[in-house]
């Protein structure tokens, strides 16, 4: 099954004609528009009824979006508070958990972890815009830092894709997911995939050629 995280960074009705031709199964995208507010039928149609959003503005939020062959279910009995944030049972086979990290950034997926624990084991993907990184470690309490979560995730079974696969070192990543600004001389690895060892199969950072020029995140393509 092949699955796509990207931050759009908006718009996404006028982008979505562009991410559909690596013809993925799931969309994980942070920084889209409601497809029950927009009145672009494209963006309608793409939609279809197999999806999530979640957000505060109808133009801004967080969604998946499947195939119509795709059986997703949102996952009962987990805390509501947290509106950026979608957990959903995928084909009965596994769980996923879509991210788009706000102010406070790292600290708010460690609350969330916090709050919802029992969702976090070998059987669940996470994937999205984390707006994090070990190199920020400073600009949050040691608690709830970069590392921490870490630690907090490897305790369950679930490590970085990217990292796993590469052998980078957290906050030595040698490919960005993100270019401040749209400057390919500010770039930033703040895009992630967690899972259970060896339950993702492939993973690419699509290249940032093509992709710089709709958002200042790339998206992420991977293999479950």
């Amino acid at each position: 099954m092949k699955i796509i995280s990207w931050n759009v960074n908006g718009k996404f009705r006028e982008k979505f004609t562009s991410i559909i031709e690596e013809d993925a199964d799931i969309y994980v995208i942070q920084e889209c528009e409601n497809p029950e507010e927009t009145k672009i039928r494209e963006y309608k149609d793409f939609a279809g009824e197999n999806y999530f959003w979640t957000g505060d503005i109808h133009y801004k939020g967080l969604g998946i979006f499947a195939k119509k062959d795709i059986k997703l279910e949102k996952i009962e009995g987990l805390n509501e508070e947290f509106k950026n944030f979608i957990a959903l049972r995928v084909n009965d086979s596994f769980n996923l958990l879509g991210v788009w990290a706000m102010p406070k950034y790292v600290e708010m997926i460690h609350d969330y972890f916090d709050a919802n624990t029992e969702l976090f084991d070998e059987n669940l993907i996470m994937c999205g815009d984390f707006n994090s990184n070990v190199v920020f470690n400073n600009h949050h309490p040691k608690k709830k830092n970069h590392t921490e979560l870490n630690k907090k995730l490897e305790s369950r079974n679930l490590i970085s894709v990217y990292h796993n696969l590469t052998g980078d070192e957290q906050g030595g990543e040698k490919s960005m997911t993100f270019y401040q600004a749209r400057h390919l001389n500010n770039p930033y690895h703040l895009d992630f995939v967690y899972a259970g060892e060896n339950v993702v199969k492939e993973f690419e950072i699509l290249d940032h050629w093509k992709w710089i020029s709709l958002s200042d995140h790339l998206p992420i393509l991977f293999e479950k």
